[in-house]
């Protein structure tokens, strides 16, 4: 109902006032309105809650009914038929005025708007005519406009019986109303009766029908509706849990790498001179030996230093041969990673993180906050930001008014305050 704030509606306006109310004691008072609540609340509890809007007077009551205009009539009739209870008769609530209450209902356009507090609230000449109406009535009455009562005199023969044409009355706006007074009439209490339990018992079927069918198990499922700014504050958490993730997961690499020895050039071999297995027959042959650049000394023969003597040079120039071809290749010395220590040079020094600015918001009633498109909370309870330093469009939204947008450039340690009242 909250997202269909601004639209005008025409519906069924219920005006009820407690005759004598600021005249009696505090105590009385608060038995008064108990006893209103407690017979209002059993007088709408078939009608839904996104077809009703209610609204304290402190007096009494104003009530719009968004759905079929038989709610406002049902309601009435079912309050006055309370009080009667509690007061025996009509005719001595009329007589006493005492614990009664006079009521107006009147069919006329409305506008569903949010109050200070973000509730819903209604203006418009639907509810000023139905206060009007409520004027009219003596305790224990219920008076309707002429726009009422023709439509809902129209919907059964019953509700037809139950007006009464009392005439034209001026109120002091100097306008005219024509009144018609609603009377005791058990069919159409017991029409308007059948008619809200044969609504309710359709709701609760198409419900039932609508759980059974998303179910496979026939168990209703609820789906519950998280606003916007709620969503958002989920995202942001996730987001924020993950980059936490990932900056321990690299303050452990840094660590690591950091106790890790300086990586030192190595020179690379084609082939290491590993002796090879030879029959018992035959002398073992020499692996020739590899020049490289940071050794160039030939590798001693093998039999050197095991008491065999030296090889001729017939016998290397065929050890060479049954080796096969060597690569000669010059050792590279290892490229150093980025970020680390080069061999003998000490290592570069990381960038200093820049801190983020701070934007501040004084944002009344509310607003939602957007940071380049993106949405970023709402504002009260969001006090303030931390953007890096840059260029950014901030953007505050009421569903009620006109967005705010400014154009900002943060800077580091910078604060800067944006305020803004939507009216």
């Amino acid at each position: 109902m909250l997202d269909q704030a601004n639209r005008t509606f025409i519906c069924s306006v219920v005006f009820i006032d407690l005759v004598g109310y600021s005249k009696k004691p505090v105590a009385e008072q608060i038995r008064l309105k108990t006893s209103l609540t407690n017979n209002l609340s059993e007088a709408i509890k078939d009608i839904p809650v996104n077809d009703r809007i209610i609204l304290d007077t402190g007096d009494g009551a104003a009530l719009s009914f968004l759905g079929d205009p038989e709610d406002a009539l049902f309601t009435t009739l079912s309050l006055r038929e309370a009080m009667m209870r509690e007061a025996q008769t009509a005719t001595q609530i009329e007589e006493s005025g005492d614990d009664s209450v006079r009521m107006g209902i009147n069919l006329g356009p409305v506008k569903l708007v949010k109050d200070i507090n973000g509730h819903p609230n209604i203006i418009g000449d639907g509810i000023n005519v139905a206060q009007r109406i409520m004027s009219f009535a003596r305790p224990g009455q219920i008076v309707v406009s002429r726009s009422y009562y023709d439509v809902v005199s129209n919907l059964a023969s019953e509700y037809a019986k139950l007006f009464t044409y009392e005439g034209s009355r001026t109120d002091k706006h100097v306008r005219e109303h024509e009144i018609y007074v609603v009377g005791h009439n058990e069919g159409a209490l017991k029409k308007a009766k059948d008619s809200m339990k044969d609504r309710a018992a359709t709701t609760s079927t198409n419900v039932k029908r609508t759980a059974s069918a998303a179910s496979p198990t026939g168990t209703a499922t609820v789906t519950l509706t998280i606003p916007n700014f709620v969503q958002d504050k989920k995202k942001l958490t996730v987001v924020a849990g993950a980059l936490a993730g990932v900056v321990a997961i690299l303050g452990f690499l840094v660590a690591t790498k950091k106790g890790e020895p300086p990586a030192v050039p190595a020179p690379m071999v084609a082939s290491a001179p590993a002796p090879a297995a030879t029959p018992a027959t035959e002398p073992a042959k020499p692996a020739a030996p590899v020049p490289t650049a940071e050794a160039p000394k030939a590798a001693p023969a093998a039999g050197d230093g095991k008491g065999e003597p030296p090889k001729t040079d017939a016998a290397k120039a065929e050890a060479a041969k049954a080796a096969g071809p060597q690569v000669h290749a010059k050792a590279e010395p290892a490229k150093a990673e980025p970020g680390k220590a080069e061999a003998g040079k000490p290592a570069a020094p990381a960038a200093p993180a820049v801190p983020p600015g701070t934007i501040i918001f004084a944002i009344q009633p509310w607003g939602e906050l957007y940071v380049n498109g993106k949405a970023s909370g709402v504002s009260p309870p969001v006090k303030s930001l931390k953007l890096p330093p840059g260029k950014y469009k901030i953007e505050v939204k009421n569903t009620t008014f006109a967005a705010y947008s400014e154009n900002i450039d943060v800077k580091a340690r910078d604060e800067i305050t944006i305020r803004h009242k939507f009216q």
